[in-house]
């Protein structure tokens, strides 16, 4: 979900306040226009202030490196789990989160499913993901270390009842 991306909303925002100063300039009387201008970047510049302070590192302390896997899907095609990762020095995370299929109104869930922290050596000590699958139209399995867990999840806010983390912060 690209679009969906902070850095990219706050781009559209600096660059929509810029157009909308040079549109003033070109279109505008002059007195307006250089009060429109002097608006329109003024929102230029609290759009890339307010973009820089959301792109500071997440939770796991660096963005997702943006490959999303889709490693289960729901048997009505409503729904996926989807395995992010986020690449660190040493270690790393890879996350699972819950989205939902519904065309443009698309969404992914702002909580974890599950979390584990994979080693560099990529040998994958005990506990890390396994596998993930729909048991139900709203229900989960996962995987770890050749251990299942299940939760349910709401369909509307797609917030699972409880989530797994394992060497997580």
């Amino acid at each position: 979900m690209p679009f969906g991306r902070t850095s990219v909303v706050a781009a559209v925002l600096f660059a929509a306040s810029v157009l909308l100063g040079v549109a003033a300039w070109l279109v505008l009387r002059p007195a307006l226009a250089r009060a429109v201008a002097v608006v329109a970047t003024v929102l230029a510049l609290m759009a890339a202030c307010s973009g820089v302070e959301f792109l500071g590192p997440s939770l796991y302390g660096v963005e997702s490196d943006g490959d999303t896997e889709v490693v289960a899907l729901s048997s009505d095609g409503s729904f996926e789990v989807v395995l992010l990762h986020y690449p660190e020095f040493m270690t790393g995370f890879d996350v699972l989160r819950i989205r939902s299929r519904a065309g443009l109104r698309s969404r992914e869930a702002n909580q974890d499913l599950a979390c584990f922290a994979t080693p560099f050596d990529g040998l994958g000590p005990e506990g890390t993901f396994g596998t993930a699958r729909f048991l139900s139209d709203h229900e989960i399995e996962v995987t770890e270390a050749g251990q299942p867990w299940a939760t349910r999840f709401d369909s509307r806010t797609l917030l699972a009842v409880s989530t797994l983390s394992h060497g997580c912060q």
